[in-house]
């Protein structure tokens, strides 16, 4: 398949092109690793509890795959990528990013999710592997090397948060001297690559014209750890050159949509005609950036920038083309909705019940069945000849696995919790689509991390539940029985208020709720149901019919194409007409079923009948609180 080859060079994979190093330097460090500071801290405790969504079990998951995945004869580097779409399935390090293919510029978004997603489980599973690979990672990386050092940077301050380190703070410090050092300045701006560095687009490809995807990939990126590290050192220096760097972002030629009304500034709104999770990236480094200056300009460009692009995919369920934009645009509805630049939970809501945990594979045996129905295929060649992806003739040969690049010992085991690449068709992952891409499981993790992150907030003795989803906390536990029932159960333990966000589906006056088991009476603030003056131990109980719809939504993109990493396809490219529809049935913000669906023995999607039942299922877990916060 011609179209194949070009899909591993422009698709989800074009950020690996584009990892150039600025100023690559060698770091050297005193820093030492010891199993100590990567043990989780905290609390657990045994609990009877819905058997509904739980995002830190996802984590727990998460936690086994990204731990799993990673390879033993590369010093625990990450392999960059999965494929199973053949039988056997194999993972590889040898497409898509040169020398390191692939696995190895994503090292730091990869420790960063066993960081974040191990403080939300307590997971100590393969702690002496998370050794290895923070071990490797450090040997790794280079110092000005733009988004690769970028995601280190991060992932390193993540664990300092956690675990408190000198030695650890200086090598941070060398990270980020070594960003400033690279970048190059120019009047109010400041950048690694000008745009004769970095052409416009990659031409009309059948994945489509990207437009200016590195400028806004890379400054994003590296924008958004270097506001952290402005924030944490309070430095002036990082914080004039994050707004130059934010000044250089922001150009009009970066943002310009493949088509506007007439009257409509496109650039002056974030409209923007390119790679999904290249552009979404800059928008993430843009709201980090004015979370540390509180600039009001930067944050409503990404307001308006989220708002445009929730109009491409089925925003209703989280659908965007690939998981990275999914657990991208999960992290954008937080930082906006924290921040108070708009009210984005519901949408957040949406994305984490759908597409954040479908594209998560749970079960080991639903994963080798899909597999067990692929043909042995040939496997692609990495030698740079033409991929083939068509069943082997008799007597062929399959293009050998290295020993030391590839394996196909346990996949399917070793990938649970970790996360698939394919967000673009909403029954089935496509055969031709059946992969993983190592940036996905970074990107989503980050997203996994700021949904159960953001499920309650907390401030001088008053608590705020965003999100009726499962959590244990320091201040409060709250149990969701959506969405078999309408019902929620919090459990205090140190709030003296507590306020509620009931989701929009539901009709605010058939809301009912009890404290211990009695009538309460607590007060509305908009959405949120306010119980004031409340006590450790306190029991508050809230209930609401729940509400059952059918929704139906058309989707352009093609099953037969890749995922399309373009808000422009391509000149070449034609919708199908009629374009599919698809009918969602859903309880609550949940889908509970889809139609049409195609019968193809493919990875099957939102498996769901068992949700469609009025009366939750319990289970008894052990859960954990830790002791330990990170601010991402």
């Amino acid at each position: 398949m011609k179209d194949f080859r070009l899909y591993l060079l422009t698709g989800a994979l074009v950020p690996f092109l584009l990892w150039f190093p600025a100023v690559s330097t060698a770091i050297e460090t005193d820093f030492k690793v010891n199993m100590k500071m990567l043990e989780p801290e905290g609390e657990y405790y045994e609990a009877t509890v819905p058997d509904t969504l739980d995002l830190a079990e996802r984590g727990r998951l998460s936690v086994h795959g990204l731990t799993s995945f990673l390879n033993a004869k590369k010093n625990y580097e990450p392999y960059g990528h999965g494929f199973f779409n053949t039988n056997p399935p194999y993972l590889s390090t040898r497409y898509g990013g040169g020398a390191d293919g692939g696995g190895a510029p994503n090292w730091g978004k990869i420790y960063d999710g066993i960081i974040l997603t191990r403080i939300m489980s307590g997971s100590k599973e393969n702690l002496d592997i998370e050794a290895g690979t923070l071990e490797g990672m450090i040997k790794y990386i280079r110092g000005g090397n733009t988004v690769p050092t970028a995601r280190v940077m991060m992932s390193l301050m993540s664990l300092y948060q956690k675990s408190p380190d000198p030695k650890l703070y200086e090598l941070i410090k060398k990270l980020a001297d070594s960003l400033r050092d690279a970048a190059k300045a120019e009047g109010d701006f400041s950048y690694y690559y000008d745009f004769k560095e970095m052409p416009e687009e990659l031409g009309d490809t059948k994945i489509g014209v990207l437009g200016h995807l590195s400028q806004a990939f890379i400054h994003g990126s590296v924008l958004r750890a270097l506001s952290r590290w402005a924030e944490w050192t309070g430095d002036q220096d990082y914080l004039n050159l994050s707004t130059r760097m934010k000044n250089h972002l922001l150009r009009p030629e970066i943002w310009r949509p493949e088509a506007a009304p007439k009257v409509v500034v496109g650039y002056d709104h974030g409209h923007f005609m390119g790679h999904h999770h290249a552009f979404i990236s800059g928008l993430m480094g843009l709201i980090r950036y004015a979370e540390v200056t509180h600039d009001p300009r930067v944050m409503q460009f990404v307001r308006d920038s989220y708002e445009y692009f929730r109009n491409f995919g089925i925003s209703r369920i989280g659908l965007f083309g690939e998981m990275c934009t999914t657990g991208d645009m999960t992290y954008l509805g937080v930082k906006l909705s924290r921040l108070g630049v708009g009210d984005y939970w519901e949408d957040v809501d949406q994305y984490v019940r759908n597409q954040l945990v479908e594209g998560q594979p749970t079960d080991v045996e639903k994963l080798k069945k899909a597999v067990l129905a692929e043909p042995v295929m040939e496997r692609l060649d990495p030698k740079g000849s033409q991929p083939v992806q068509t069943d082997l003739k008799p007597g062929q040969e399959q293009v050998p696995l290295d020993p030391i690049e590839d394996t196909a010992d346990n996949v399917c085991e070793r990938f649970v919790g970790a996360y698939l690449s394919e967000c673009g068709w909403p029954t089935c992952m496509p055969k031709h689509r059946f992969m993983m891409v190592i940036c996905c499981s970074g990107n989503t993790t980050m997203g996994l991390y700021a949904a159960w992150d953001g499920i309650l907030d907390y401030n001088n003795g008053a608590a705020q539940v965003n999100l009726l989803l499962n959590r244990a906390s320091k201040w409060l536990d709250v149990e969701s029985y959506l969405p078999y029932e309408g019902k929620v159960v919090i459990r205090n333990k140190r709030s003296e208020n507590v306020s509620v966000r009931i989701p929009r589906w539901v009709d605010k006056g058939k809301v009912q709720s009890m404290v211990n088991g009695k009538a309460a009476s607590p007060y509305w603030i908009n959405r949120n149901l306010v119980f004031a003056g409340v006590k450790p131990k306190d029991e508050i109980t809230i209930t609401f019919p729940m509400v059952e719809t059918q929704e139906t939504y058309t989707l352009k993109w093609k099953r037969t194409d890749f995922w399309q990493e373009s808000t422009n396809p391509g000149n070449h490219w034609k919708p199908d007409e009629p374009a599919p529809q698809f009918t969602f049935t859903l309880r609550g913000n949940t889908v509970v079923d889809v139609s049409p669906r195609e019968d193809t023995g493919e990875y099957k999607l939102y498996e769901r009948d068992h949700m469609k039942k009025d009366k939750a299922p319990m289970r008894k877990v052990t859960r954990f609180v830790s002791a330990n916060e990170v601010k991402w």
